[in-house]
């Protein structure tokens, strides 16, 4: 199975370096329908054979824009993005000062974080509901090439997952609208592209 992963344009709580989880169901700003405009201008939903999107406002509206009106859009809770609690809509400068040792060293939210921050999910959670869905694709449909339009946390949480046992320090954060690209197999797995930006 080819899999391509695209995460979702610019919003508003992203513009302001705010945090933005599963929780919140914001849409793309209008630097965020540019982001998707642009980046699907350079890219061809015609090549994919099924098309799955978190069903959040901000994933939804770019897979729209990516598939073109061209590809039935097929929706699952289960690539919504990492929920971050009580945290989700706070500014991550502000979070950084009060609770250091909930963010790594690039200033993303870290393993400990739920020490701080009542009723997030784990980094573990996330992975399993995540993985649970790319293994099903996987055996469903081992011959397919798929498009997800979903999460960056959620995206580089999987990546962690499936190419380095989990460490979430080896793949950098994935930016708007950037594309990573898979060949998966159940006892296969080749990163092709990551975090390639089109805009």
């Amino acid at each position: 199975m080819k899999l391509t992963f695209i995460r979702h344009g610019q919003t508003d709580l992203n513009k302001d370096n705010r945090i933005q989880g599963g929780g919140i169901d914001q849409p793309l700003n209008e630097t965020g329908i540019n982001q998707a405009e642009v980046a699907a201008s350079h890219f061809d939903p015609q090549k994919y054979d099924l098309v799955f999107s978190s069903p959040l406002k901000r994933a939804k509206k770019t897979a729209e824009i990516f598939v073109k009106g061209q590809k039935q859009i097929y929706f699952d809770d289960r690539i919504k993005e990492m929920d971050f609690g009580e945290w989700d809509t706070l500014k991550v400068d502000e979070l950084i000062k009060e609770y250091p040792k909930g963010f790594n060293e690039d200033g993303y939210v870290a393993n400990g974080y739920l020490r701080y921050a009542p009723g997030g999910e784990s980094f573990e959670e996330v992975a399993s509901r995540g993985s649970e869905f790319i293994d099903e694709l996987i055996h469903k449909y081992p011959d397919k090439n798929i498009l997800v339009v979903c999460h960056g946390t959620l995206i580089k949480t999987l990546v962690a997952h499936y190419f380095s046992n989990g460490n979430l320090g080896v793949f950098e954060q994935v930016a708007n609208c950037a594309i990573s690209e898979f060949e998966m197999t159940e006892n296969f797995s080749k990163v092709i592209c990551y975090n390639q930006v089109l805009y």
